[in-house]
């Protein structure tokens, strides 16, 4: 699951990507002068090339910043740190209808499109903590890692019940646009599972690894139609609100595929690796 899913899924609040460093002498002029007329007392510059935006952190006024501009000169994303005494009461009031007593580790503001919203991390108990506020107070997403004791009992009835005993477990609660979910992953019997519930602690998507042998023989018979000698070195099972589809990542030589299929057998997507 871990090689599978990695390519399929995404994180809920982090996000990956590739960048090339660049040197400043390098930077359109268009660009430069953007960056310089506004940030002249910058110190700690270190450019980057992503995605076609150049994207460029420093140091002004001993705080860490970041830049996204495109190659007209624009501005697209600002992201810079904040002290406390810079967060506005009500961002700080609702981190307060979520917790009562906390420490900011660590806090950014950002802005992009015209819109202003403020990232404010910090620990709770060893737990991780992550609100996305915009300049109103509106709470956009929450993230909260949980003890396992904090997970509602029916979800864990459920997953008993229904999977049997999970071991080696994570759990986390989020909100986004009002709608909460709680993430929970473990190991029954030796093999990962992903659980992901909504706040009614309805299962809405589950994902799962499978041995060979409990790959459906209509995969199997697929797998060898459409691609044959190919082995199959990992196999994933994933449920997303009904919709069941199984991922294979199969092999032949130094070639190898991740392979999508319906549980009729059916070829759904082929990615190379």
């Amino acid at each position: 699951m871990k090689r599978i899913f990695g390519l399929f899924t995404l994180t809920l609040l982090t996000v990956s990507s590739w960048s090339q460093e660049i040197q400043q002498k390098n930077i359109p002029a268009v660009v430069l002068n953007t960056f310089q007329l506004k940030f002249s007392n910058a110190s700690d510059i270190d450019w980057r090339l992503e995605k076609g935006l150049y994207r460029v952190n420093f140091e002004l006024n001993e705080k860490d910043n970041q830049l996204a501009i495109n190659d007209k000169g624009v501005i697209i994303k600002h992201i810079q740190d904040l002290y406390f005494s810079e967060i506005p009461k009500s961002v700080l009031e609702t981190i307060k209808s979520k917790v009562t007593f906390f420490d900011i580790g660590d806090a950014d503001l950002t802005e992009e499109d015209g819109k202003i919203t403020y990232n404010i991390r910090m620990k709770i108990n060893d737990n991780d903590l992550e609100f996305i506020i915009n300049e109103r107070g509106t709470l956009l997403k929450y993230y909260r890692e949980l003890n396992y004791s904090e997970v509602p009992a029916a979800i864990k009835d459920l997953i008993n019940t229904r999977f049997g005993t999970l071991d080696d477990k994570n759990a986390s609660y989020s909100e986004e646009n009002g709608k909460g979910l709680y993430r929970i992953t473990g190991e029954v019997n030796d093999m990962k599972h992903i659980f992901e519930f909504d706040s009614k602690n309805v299962l809405v998507k589950h994902e799962q690894d499978l041995r060979n042998s409990e790959v459906p023989v209509q995969i199997l018979n697929a797998v060898s139609a459409s691609f044959s000698g190919y082995e199959i070195r990992d196999a994933d099972l994933s449920n997303d609100e009904g919709k069941v589809t199984y991922f294979l990542e199969l092999r032949k030589s130094k070639e190898v595929v991740i392979v999508s299929f319906n549980p009729e057998g059916k070829t759904l997507e082929v990615k190379k690796r």
